[in-house]
């Protein structure tokens, strides 16, 4: 089963505006220590190759998650020779102000607090600061597998579907639990039927809240793709609940029984879902062209965004788009930046030049940063 959203915990009251105000990282990548104060909602971090933009937008992504959106690999976190990376930020929730500290050695995750009290998982952090990023892996929306379509999907349904992840962690628990019996020699009959149950019940459940929000998901996703790409707009979606069409999730898990015994995992249910993409010609993966396949996986991630916006007054989410001038013309480019500039959501892009994206020019204030060999500094909106 996908890892999905963060396992549910003890959180703050909800808020529908956090703001990310300051940032600081050491012993992170090739950071030995820097700060960034944040004063604007849409922030510009230049520098060139290998200066340490995208690792600033990671560092943001593992203290809001607890993983990197570049790596699997825990150990090429922390800086060569140091024995853990340090990540702090303060966010503003309304009113309130809330500090995040998070210390990660070589395996992993050492230490993380909120508001200077230890807790347990990354949920109440997850909960507290939405973050999602927009990087040249985000293509794999489209050209990989089910699991990444499920996550951003899952992701918006954490944040904005109090009870979903009662049932997400509910469901994890049956599959796992089924998925040890599967695996034992002597299979007992009537404890599968008591997981079956369970994989049911939490399936249908989990299918009907992910359905509520799908249609609201689906028109802000044609919205997307017409403002991006104008040969773009027959793209279809459709909801694949993770068992097939017609058919009670209950038979189907009855009637793959040893197929699931010899594969050793449960086949069918609310865990398989995805999001299938759809073009007259046949598949979005198998038909469209690299950079098409590219503004429809944009357009999943807005949105995700444009439906967070619009649910419950609007919650706000910090996006981290990573030097989108290399993966898209000035022109598709800018159609991106257009549309992210709509949504009132706060913004951190890196690029090459220190020169405001085209696509940009709002009435949203932008601050401007420079990175160089590790070392942030600020610049006014000439350069300097």
């Amino acid at each position: 089963m996908s890892r999905g959203p963060a396992p549910v915990g003890p959180c703050p009251a909800p808020s529908m505006t956090a703001l990310l105000t300051s940032f600081h990282l050491s012993a992170f990548r090739n950071y030995a220590e820097a700060s960034l104060v944040l004063e604007s909602p849409v922030t510009l971090i230049s520098g060139p190759n290998g200066a340490g933009k995208t690792s600033l937008l990671e560092a943001i992504h593992v203290l809001a998650t607890g993983r990197s959106f570049r790596t699997g690999r825990h150990d090429k976190l922390v800086q060569y020779e140091q024995p853990h990376a340090l990540l702090r930020a303060e966010i503003q929730a309304g009113a309130r102000s809330h500090r995040i500290g998070m210390q990660r050695d070589r395996q992993g995750l050492a230490q993380l607090k909120l508001d200077g009290e230890r807790v347990r998982s990354q949920s109440p952090v997850a909960q507290l600061f939405p973050v999602v990023a927009v990087h040249p892996d985000t293509v794999d929306l489209v050209e990989g597998g089910s699991e990444g379509r499920r996550r951003l999907l899952d992701w918006l349904m954490f944040h904005v579907e109090h009870d979903f992840l009662d049932h997400w962690r509910a469901l994890r628990h049956a599959v796992r639990q089924r998925n040890q019996l599967l695996k034992k020699r002597a299979l007992s009959e009537a404890e599968l039927r008591v997981w079956d149950r369970q994989v049911v019940e939490t399936s249908d459940r989990i299918d009907q809240l992910r359905r509520a929000r799908f249609q609201a998901f689906e028109a802000a996703f044609h919205g997307a793709l017409g403002d991006l790409g104008d040969d773009l707009e027959t793209v279809s979606l459709n909801l694949f609940s993770g068992w097939p069409k017609g058919e009670t999730l209950s038979a189907v898990l009855a009637g793959r029984q040893e197929q699931d015994r010899a594969r050793g995992f449960t086949s069918a249910g609310a865990h398989r879902m995805d999001i299938r993409l759809q073009a007259p010609g046949g598949a979005v993966k198998e038909v469209f062209s690299r950079g098409q396949k590219k503004l429809v996986a944009y357009a999943l991630v807005l949105a995700a965004l444009a439906v967070m916006a619009d649910t419950d007054g609007g919650k706000q989410c910090l996006v981290l788009v990573d030097d989108l001038s290399s993966e898209l013309d000035t022109a598709h480019g800018a159609r991106v930046l257009a549309k992210l500039a709509t949504l009132p959501h706060q913004v951190i892009i890196t690029s090459l030049d220190p020169i405001l994206p085209v696509g940009l020019a709002s009435d949203r204030k932008i601050a401007m940063f420079h990175v160089e060999h590790g070392e942030l500094r600020p610049v006014d909106s000439t350069g300097n």
